[in-house]
């Protein structure tokens, strides 16, 4: 998610959070397996936060929170840190054979193992990883048995170059997430596991004024209407759809339209998440346009 406001000190007012850190380099073992401590952030590779009220604040050199970003956080105080933003598509730059710090999008409930998460990449099958408990980077040394935590970033070696995202890969057309004009677009997931999975896709409603989303099933082969589109019924804005079990590498496209007789604005937005029996999530952005409210 990118914060309304970037600027740490907005993003992190109102919390205990004194240091905020980013590291935007490879690395090596070395750097990191220690106690992440004022010396550690002030080696090269780091973009560090440090409050206005640390006698350090003008050692500076991150001025941006932004998402898809892992940060190194610190806080004089146990806290809840709501952020307010707009969702993004996942996104990945792995650094080939150097530790990257990492994190993904998984349920708080009941999220997946490190084996599970990242059974389906090569470059990451292994336990050349690293979570940080009471103060110290600990090698996860069975990653079968541990599993991971939502909102955790973690170091993990990526062997090779990788484009990994998860056990499910979604491709929404842009970067920017989904697009919906007056025509029916769609979804693109894909099994990047290496077992079967089952996802179920959900409208996320934030605000009365998000955008009403609808499921088409799509027909096609009849000679007289050679692809037919059916608009899965909806009761309400906020909905959620179990889709179709995925074997391993199968893939599935998910068509989506926007209901324009309920749309109050020429663009509206709202969130999408997929959600796997693995744990693992995504959540998709979607921008709604209504065409003849552009004058408005």
């Amino acid at each position: 998610m990118d914060p309304a406001n970037p600027e740490p000190a907005a993003v992190f007012a109102g919390t205990p959070v004194d240091i905020a850190a980013a590291y935007l380099s490879p690395v090596s073992p070395a750097q990191f397996i220690s106690n992440p401590d004022a010396n550690l952030l002030r080696k090269t590779g780091w973009n560090v936060w440090y409050s206005e009220a640390r006698p350090d604040a003008v050692l500076t050199t991150l001025h941006a929170v932004h998402g898809q970003q892992a940060y190194l956080v610190h806080a004089t105080a146990d806290a809840t840190w709501r952020l307010t933003g707009a969702v993004q598509m996942p996104a990945v730059r792995w650094q080939p054979d150097a530790f990257n710090l990492v994190g993904f999008s998984v349920s708080a409930q009941a999220p997946p193992t490190f084996a599970q998460f990242f059974g389906g990449s090569a470059a990451h099958r292994h336990n050349r990883l690293y979570r940080l408990v009471e103060g110290t980077w600990q090698r996860v040394t069975d990653p079968s048995a541990q599993s991971m935590r939502s909102g955790e970033a973690f170091w993990i070696y990526c062997e090779g170059s990788s484009r990994y995202r998860g056990p499910l890969t979604v491709e929404a057309g842009t970067e920017r997430g989904l697009v919906l004009g007056s025509r029916v677009a769609e979804l693109v997931v894909r099994n990047a596991s290496g077992n079967p999975l089952s996802a179920v896709i959900e409208n996320v409603i934030g605000s009365p004024g998000s955008l009403p989303l609808t499921l088409v099933v799509r027909a096609v082969g009849d000679p007289a209407a050679p692809v037919l589109d059916r608009e899965v019924s909806a009761s309400s804005r906020g909905w959620i759809q179990p889709l179709p079990p995925l074997e391993a590498g199968g893939s599935l496209r998910i068509p989506i339209k926007t209901r324009p007789a309920e749309m109050t604005s020429y663009v509206q937005t709202s969130v999408l998440r997929l959600t796997t029996d693995l744990g693992a999530e995504t959540w998709v952005p979607v921008v709604g346009v209504r065409e003849d409210l552009k004058s408005n």
